[in-house]
């Protein structure tokens, strides 16, 4: 084991993850966005992408947010037109958050050059080293949900 080697790939995560907080901070303040707003829509995405929209309560606990603070995002993003709350047929109690195709566009629109750009950088691999590095990239995250949840206890 090198650790030299180990040391500089954490490092390039360390500045990856300040580049990528630079843009998103700069994204957000020029469409009057809070960052927690971006990491909203995100989630809510990626539940509705594996077919099951989040509950306020789900979206409050992967965002590590109270339920006031909860739903004062949600509320924000719903004035916005962000989102939109449903209530489920199967149980009224349960509301659940989905983006709207207002959302969608202005992802697109916000997200688009960052999506060129890592498109751009991707095309220089490999299919076998982009399989290589999304291996380590989904090592890589659930490594620091690890230790989060390790700070949570």
């Amino acid at each position: 084991m090198d650790n030299g080697a180990n040391f500089q790939l954490v490092r390039l995560l360390q500045e990856f993850t300040q580049a990528s907080d630079r843009f998103v901070d700069t994204t957000s303040g020029d469409n009057a966005m809070h960052r927690s707003d971006l990491n909203a829509l995100s989630v809510i995405m990626r539940h509705e992408q594996a077919g099951r929209p989040p509950t306020t309560s789900m979206l409050g606990r992967e965002l590590h947010l109270s339920p006031p603070a909860t739903s004062a995002l949600v509320n924000r993003l719903e004035r916005s037109g962000h989102v939109v709350r449903h209530r489920s047929e199967d149980d009224r109690r349960v509301v659940r958050v989905a983006v709207t195709d207002h959302a969608v566009a202005e992802g697109r629109r916000m997200f688009g050059p960052l999506a060129r750009a890592l498109g751009q950088a991707i095309a220089g691999y490999t299919a076998a080293d982009i399989a290589l590095v999304s291996r380590f990239m989904a090592d890589a995250s659930r490594a620091v949900d690890d230790a989060t949840k390790k700070l949570d206890m």
